[in-house]
């Protein structure tokens, strides 16, 4: 029958809670809104040494995956993503125009009556540094051609050009010693001798570029502006809007102000779609250096916007480790808990349940969580990371702007030697000793307490091999709380002198009387247990009932019965020297009892 009721009490509750109960009707008036997710976030700095692509010369073809290989530069850092080898070809085509030392598209002339065709990626020799562009266009034989210059060439240029006849793959170890070498390929179908092979080579840990997202949202009205303002990684801001015409929708302006953000020159930023109403923006520059720098908006308004927290009352960004959840809840501007439709930006990264339950698939990216209730939206950003050892796990009550009767939300927070912050509400277990109230301990209402009356007890968490137990009293306002144990002191060390048959006692050196006088009985001494136990900081307690007493001290508690030669200690079940007896009015226990517990 415990918490029978209270449970069923409950479940309704909970029902009740995630169903969006109380929920505020959307305001039909409600206008355009822009809303940052805050700062940039997730830039990583890239590790490992200065990548060093590796190049080879083809000797001769050995068979269908191996070929001798004269490696002329050895490589620096991790090999790049297959297909990872350019194979380059010699044409007879040459150049020596001193363009190729410039980036961007330039009209650069040709020898050599070779016919190059739009497309082809090509490289020029030159003292110091290679040059490299692909043909926009070119006339035939090409003697001018319009080419995009990706590498500007350092040193004397030319005249020997090269041209990128396929890829192929290859891992091989030996690429990191020079001369000639068996090199294993994925396929070498395509290599002739003196083929010319770059094998791309990367960061150990690539660096990454920080991020922050934009969220919009509301009615539009022709007229209405979405501006947003963001700084670059040097600090320096920039802004961009866009003026929303009649016909405009949500997506299309989503899209108008992207184009807007990317037509700022010198910005340094990129903008893409995270979804149809949502921008993501890429800091151009990549690293740490990113971080914290800032992102606003030109509007104010936010009766469109839900606002989202965790479960444990985290908000946005929050940290969370592969494999784990962290359940995500919406609320609108008036408080209520509602039901919202969820989306990831990244689901291959991060992914987002119908209920909100977030699950981080890998250990890294930044990721958009946009929810949508009626005319409200709402984003969270979620930074997957590597799992983590746990060495801290709090429990607190997580506050809410509408206050549900007879609920109160818990949350455990962990922390560990990289991160402090990690919701752990979810993956925890939760037990209570309450008589009526309980906590759940089932998703989605994990750490959701339910109660009906004034009552304390303990609420606990166990997670990642931890447990945390808080004491938690319910008034009669139904205002729940977590108090603070007081710290038993520390009785200090008593002395006091029995003398069989006299009723004068001393206790530290000062004299008192007590009503029965120690005495020995069948060669066991008995003294008067009350006036002994209290004067030892114990609690003392008679059942008439049964004719028991009880005594307690701290964690030591005994229980003894009037003729009965057995005792209770700490629930153990014991066999005294002798039965306690009544003297004067007193209960008279074996000295041995007391002295040995």
């Amino acid at each position: 029958m415990k918490k029978s009721l209270s449970v069923f009490v409950a479940l309704a509750m909970v029902l009740s809670l995630f169903a969006g109960v109380g929920a505020r009707s959307a305001r039909a008036d409600v206008t355009l809104t822009v809303t940052p997710s805050g700062n940039f976030v997730g830039g990583v700095d890239a590790r490992g040494p200065t990548p060093v692509d590796a190049v080879g010369t083809v000797a001769s073809i050995t068979d269908g995956i191996h070929a001798v290989v004269d490696v002329t530069r050895t490589d620096a850092g991790r090999f790049g993503a297959t297909p990872n080898v350019s194979v380059l070809r010699a044409t007879a085509a040459t150049s020596t125009d001193p363009l190729w030392a410039v980036s961007g598209d330039q009209s650069i002339t040709f020898g050599g009556g070779y016919t190059f065709v739009p497309g082809d990626s090509i490289t020029v020799a030159a003292a110091t540094r290679n040059g490299a562009g692909t043909i926009i266009s070119c006339n035939t034989p090409t003697t001018l051609a319009q080419v995009h210059v990706t590498t500007a060439a350092v040193g004397t240029i030319g005249p020997a050009i090269k041209k990128t006849v396929g890829t192929t793959s290859s891992t091989d170890v030996t690429w990191k010693i020079a001369g000639s070498h068996t090199v294993t390929f994925a396929s070498t179908a395509l290599l002739k001798a003196l083929d010319v092979l770059d094998v791309s080579m990367v960061w150990v840990v690539a660096e990454v570029p920080a991020v922050a997202f934009l969220t919009l949202a509301g009615a539009i009205t022709a007229g209405n502006v979405a501006s947003a303002t963001w700084q670059d990684t040097t600090g320096a801001s920039y802004t961009a809007s866009y003026t929303v015409v009649a016909g405009d929708t949500l997506t299309t302006v989503t899209t108008r102000l992207i184009d807007a953000i990317n037509a700022v020159a010198g910005a340094n930023i990129i903008a893409t779609n995270a979804t149809a109403s949502a921008i993501m923006l890429t800091q151009r520059v990549a690293g740490t250096v990113g971080n914290g720098r800032k992102l606003t908006t030109g509007t104010t308004a936010i009766a469109a916007t839900l606002t989202i927290h965790t479960l444990g009352g985290l908000t946005s960004p929050v940290l969370v480790e592969m494999g784990k959840t962290v359940q995500l809840v919406a609320v609108d501007p008036t408080g209520a808990i509602v039901t919202a439709t969820w989306t990831s930006s990244l689901p291959a990264i991060v992914t987002v349940n119908a209920g909100g339950l977030v699950t981080a698939m890998r250990d890294s990216g930044v990721v958009l969580v946009t929810a949508s209730h009626g005319i409200y939206t709402g984003s969270f950003v979620v930074i997957p990371i590597s799992p983590q050892t746990i060495t801290r796990l709090a429990v607190g009550l997580v506050p809410a702007r509408l206050k549900v009767t007879g609920q109160q939300q818990f949350g455990a927070i962990g922390a560990g030697k990289a991160y402090g912050n990690l919701d752990y509400t979810t993956q925890a277990v939760w037990t209570d000793t309450l008589r009526v109230a309980a906590v759940f301990s089932v998703a989605p209402a994990q750490g959701l307490l339910t109660y009906r009356t004034a009552e304390t007890g303990t609420v606990s968490a166990h997670a990642a091999g931890l447990t945390t137990t808080v004491t938690v009293k319910i008034n009669a306002a139904g205002a729940v709380t977590i108090v603070k144990v007081p710290v038993v002191p520390v009785v200090p060390k008593r002395v006091v002198v029995l003398t069989i048959g006299s009723d004068i006692v001393t206790v530290d050196g000062h004299a008192t009387k007590v009503d029965a006088a120690p005495e020995i009985v069948a060669g066991r001494t008995f003294v008067p247990i009350r006036f002994i136990a209290e004067t030892f900081g114990s609690t003392v307690k008679w059942l008439s009932l049964t004719g028991s007493i009880t005594i307690t001290l701290r964690s030591t508690a005994i229980i003894l019965q009037i003729e009965n030669a057995t005792g209770v200690i700490n629930g153990k079940i014991v066999a005294l020297d002798a039965a306690p007896y009544i003297k004067n009015s007193r209960s008279m226990v074996p000295l041995r009892v007391i002295s040995e517990s």
